[in-house]
């Protein structure tokens, strides 16, 4: 009986540990897995070694990515190279037709250069069978040379 008490002590106190540990990670989406919202864009978007998409566009053009987050609410963010870009985090409500929006953030303008632009906290729902059924997407008006490193959700 005291070494069931003891490992179901121990097991609980993990679980607590791993809860906590958890709750610090970030979900993160290289933005080499975003991609363009009109067919029209494939032909000069790129992507770099190390993972970031490149707007070769002589325009600014859509690009859209998508992160699986758990429910509740998520501080979100995307790293960004550019003077003349925005981004947005949206997340729908499966039940309903709900859904929640960040801000929709811009550069900074002057010479181009990286940027973390945060978009403040986005609500995830859980679906109807309980589970968190839809992703958050992120979407981003990219200016001609401009480069998506990553897009992240905590």
């Amino acid at each position: 009986m005291r070494f069931f008490i003891k490992g179901y002590l121990v097991s609980m106190l993990a679980g607590v540990i791993s809860l906590v540990a958890n709750q610090a990670l970030a979900v993160t989406g290289p933005g080499a897995t975003m991609k363009n919202s009109y067919p029209q864009d494939n032909s000069c978007l790129s992507t770099s070694s190390y993972g970031g998409i490149i707007n070769n566009c002589a325009y600014s053009v859509q690009v859209v990515g998508t992160l699986q987050l758990s429910a509740g609410s998520h501080p979100t963010s995307v790293r960004i190279y550019g003077n003349n870009s925005s981004c947005q985090a949206i997340s729908i409500n499966g039940v309903g037709n709900g859904a929640s929006f960040s801000s929709q953030v811009y550069t900074n303008s002057g010479p181009k250069a990286w940027q973390t632009l945060n978009l403040g906290s986005i609500d995830v729902y859980d679906g109807p069978d309980g589970n968190s059924e839809t992703g958050t997407l992120f979407t981003c008006s990219l200016e001609a040379g401009g480069i998506i490193g990553n897009f992240t959700a905590k």
